[in-house]
């Protein structure tokens, strides 16, 4: 029987599989996905003149981007990655339990619902929220298939909980913000969007880590995403750039940040009982 060595429980070494993970891999795949996700589908709405938000949506949203969530899941699938990249011990299934880990997918969904509760939806035409729906899926699906994916087993497999969760969640920040950074926004707003992004990467990862399952994550990001989108009206930028501390969704964000927190905190508590269970049995790290 082969003893677990408390590194990586979650992505078990396999001799079987295809592609042995790596970091450079994970980072390599978030960021071909950000430069052509990114990069390549704005290039695009750019330079086709268009007065229909949702045209212009369509095109950021549905040029690149499904090409990229099939390339995705095809190297997983052929990477032998699939178990790893979707399911992850949940709350409930590891030791200790950590329920209070699913208070973070609960807050997140009351706060959809009460983002898409404020929609001024007789300002929204049918074409819009289709559309707006639509391309939120494919970026739940497609940000969470890289970032909390493959890059997450990629850095889980040879670092703790703890270096996981801030690569992924640090990196998911950088990627919403390259914009930013493009157009000048100076280094003390730069600094805040990438500390509360990093924040809403953490909560994200809290919601793989309380359910087990990425679809979940998936389904909560891609709506979370549609209610901001359809709830501003602004349909240019990311939606996931914050959240105005001023506005009527202020508390559950405030409480969700808390949990994240937490969450780091755990994820050290996590990595040094693992660290004193290798040290008991006589594994090396």
């Amino acid at each position: 029987m082969t003893q677990s060595t408390g590194r990586a429980t979650e992505n078990p070494s396999d001799r079987s599989l295809r592609v042995e993970p790596r970091v450079w891999v994970g980072l390599v795949a978030v960021v071909l996905y950000v430069v052509l996700g990114a990069g390549v589908a704005n290039l695009l709405a750019g330079s086709v003149p268009t007065d229909s938000e949702a045209f212009e949506f369509a095109l950021r949203h549905f040029t690149v981007l499904p090409l990229l969530i099939v390339a995705g899941l095809l190297f997983v699938r052929w990477a032998g990655w699939r178990r790893q990249a979707w399911r992850v011990p949940g709350a409930l299934e590891t030791q200790p339990r950590r329920r209070w880990l699913l208070a973070i997918p609960v807050l997140l969904l009351i706060e959809i619902v009460t983002i898409f509760a404020q929609v001024p939806w007789s300002a929204r035409s049918v074409t819009l929220v289709v559309v707006v729906l639509a391309g939120t899926a494919l970026v739940g699906l497609g940000e969470e298939l890289y970032f909390r994916g493959i890059l997450r087993v990629s850095v889980r497999e040879h670092h703790g909980e703890f270096v996981t969760l801030v690569v992924t969640s640090v990196l998911f920040a950088l990627a919403h913000s390259f914009g930013s950074f493009l157009n000048g926004v100076p280094v003390g707003a730069m600094a805040f969007q990438v500390t509360v992004l990093a924040l809403d990467g953490a909560i994200l990862y809290g919601i793989l880590r309380a359910t087990g399952r990425l679809w979940v994550a998936i389904v909560l990001h891609g709506l979370n995403d549609a209610a901001l989108y359809l709830a501003s009206g602004d349909t240019t930028g990311p939606a996931a750039t914050g959240f105005d501390p001023s506005s009527w969704f202020a508390i559950a964000p405030g409480l969700l940040w808390v949990l994240a927190l937490v969450l780091v905190v755990s994820s050290i508590r996590e990595d040094l009982r693992a660290r004193a269970n290798r040290k008991q049995l006589g594994i090396s790290a």
